[in-house]
Parts: structure tokens; C-alpha cells; sequence
């Protein structure tokens, strides 16, 4: 057994009994309602789109975004999805099962940091997807208090810290995509300018 896989399964037993000794958090609220994030920003113009009962029972999000963003030629889809308490039942769905389970691909994926003007440095997860003869870059992370996490047992490690620490368990998943038209580094760079566009804005919306 490799020394990952042994962490990992640390950190799902220190998970499974943590869900056992706190069952049940105080859902943090957000500082403003997605609903007050602006549609026309740095010459983006957007709309947002809302998801069905169905899907809305299997995500189990405090509240979400979904919006569609053009800006000339480009466009982006941004997706936020808040969980203010997370819980057995109710807690972050990793992109690496949904979207496999829509029909996407997984063709490459890799972490990669980058610097966000008035943020700093965050870590994301950037992969490209085929769905039949489409193809999508997508740039994803969570957000748990004031760190950008990539790897799911990570995040669970820090749910338990949180828990620990600040009585609290609260996390954003974050998810930036775009199709890729001809050249996948274009499609990169587009998601590259939309994040620098957008993130600082968040600021205003999750908790610290």
C-alpha cells in the first residue's frame, strides 16, 4: 500500500468520525446573495440560468450561481455553488464524478497556481473534457475560509480543522469553463482573464 493511498484513507476514517462527533453545524451566511452579483462587469455580459429540482436535490447547495458570460467572442460559464454547513448528505460533489456522470471525458488534469490581481496566489485545478465532439476547459477549486484548495481529501481535512477551530464548516466550490473553439491555450487564456475579472468580486460575497 503506497503511502498515499494510506493518507487518504486516514483522512476518510478522521472524516467519517468527525460527521459522527459533529453532525450538525450553524450554517455561516453569505456577506450579499448571488443574487446581487452583477450581470455586466469589465465588459462581460451575462445571464444566469437556474437548475432543475432534480439536480438541486442532488447538489443540496445553501445557495448557487450559474451564469453564462460573453465578452465579444468569448464566452464562460461560472458556476458557485456555497454549502454554509456541510453534512452527511449535504456537502461538495467533486466535478471528477459529476461530470462524468453528464457524459464528459476526462482528456487531461493537472494543478497549476497563478496570481489573481487583489488576491494573491491561489491553486486550481485546470482539465480539459470531451462530451462526443465538444471539448471544455474547466478551472475549478474550493474555497473553505481563506484557502483555494484542489484535492478533495484536503478539503475534508480542512472541514475538520475548521470544525476544530472555528466551529464552522463552511466551503465554496468554484468553477470556471469555456468551449474550446480551435486552440485549447486561447480557451485557457480566455478563463485566465475572466478569473482575474471576477474573483476579486467574490470577496464581497463569501465569508471569511
Amino acid at each position: 500500500m503506497n503511502r498515499r493511498l494510506i493518507v487518504s484513507s486516514i483522512i476518510i476514517i478522521a472524516f467519517a468520525l468527525y460527521i459522527k462527533v459533529f453532525p450538525f453545524h450553524e450554517i455561516v451566511p453569505m456577506k450579499k446573495a448571488f443574487d446581487e452579483f452583477p450581470l455586466q462587469w469589465k465588459g462581460w455580459e451575462g445571464k444566469a440560468y437556474y437548475f432543475d429540482d432534480k439536480v438541486l436535490d442532488k447538489l443540496r447547495a445553501s445557495e448557487y450561481m450559474a451564469r453564462e458570460y460573453k465578452k465579444g467572442d468569448n464566452v464562460i460559464n461560472l458556476y458557485i455553488g456555497y454549502y454554509g454547513a456541510q453534512k452527511e448528505g449535504a456537502q461538495i460533489h467533486s466535478p471528477k464524478h459529476c461530470l462524468p456522470g453528464g457524459g464528459w471525458f476526462r482528456l487531461s488534469e493537472k494543478t497549476r497556481s497563478f496570481n489573481i490581481d487583489g488576491v494573491g496566489k491561489i491553486d486550481v485545478t485546470e482539465a480539459v473534457y470531451r462530451k462526443g465532439t465538444e471539448r471544455e476547459v474547466f478551472i475549478y477549486w474550493y474555497q473553505i475560509k481563506d484557502a483555494f484548495i484542489t484535492n478533495e481529501y484536503v478539503l475534508k481535512l480542512y472541514m475538520i480543522l475548521n470544525s476544530v477551530r472555528y466551529g464552522r464548516n463552511d466551503a465554496a466550490f468554484i468553477r470556471f469553463s469555456t468551449p474550446v473553439e480551435k486552440d485549447k491555450g486561447e480557451a485557457k487564456f480566455v478563463l485566465e482573464a475572466a478569473i482575474q475579472d471576477f474573483l476579486p468580486l467574490l470577496a464581497g460575497y463569501l465569508p471569511e
